[in-house]
């Protein structure tokens, strides 16, 4: 626990310290730029991700019987690594990289029921009949 309350400690003294040496290697006006660009991406990311999520478990749980728990986790590696973008530094960069890398994860099996057995690509289908009305057109009705 300690290790962790230290490590919290330094890492923003650890970010500062990357920063001054991306600074000294590239400039300061390009290192503010990236510090501005970097959290213009996390904010766009935080901003977009509402909707986003909801689709991606929408068609993960459409996928079928093996679901990658990468592919459930997706929305909150997105969000997280929007935050860590909106954080300024080369070490949360880093981090938000990392988290958006297309790592496959372990699988699942996905049972809708005890029991239950997923059939394949028919189960989405929906079975009916249909009868298609064509209305009569009235030649001696107009528009007004």
């Amino acid at each position: 626990m300690r290790g962790l309350l230290l490590l919290l400690l330094l890492y923003p003294f650890a970010e500062i310290a990357t920063l001054v040496m991306l600074a000294d290697k590239i400039g300061a006006g390009w290192t503010l730029l990236f510090v501005i660009a970097s959290a213009l991406l996390g904010l766009t990311m935080l901003r977009n991700q509402k909707v986003g999520a909801l689709l991606t478990l929408g068609a993960v749980f459409r996928q079928g019987e093996q679901v990658s728990l990468y592919s459930l986790l997706w929305p909150l590696r997105y969000v997280l690594a929007g935050v860590f973008f909106l954080i300024p530094g080369l070490i949360s960069d880093v981090l938000a990289v990392l988290l958006l890398l297309p790592l496959k994860g372990p699988s699942i099996t996905m049972r809708s029921g005890p029991g239950a057995t997923h059939t394949g690509a028919d189960s989405d289908a929906i079975e009916g009949e249909y009868t298609r009305v064509d209305e009569t057109v009235d030649r001696n009705r107009h528009l007004h």
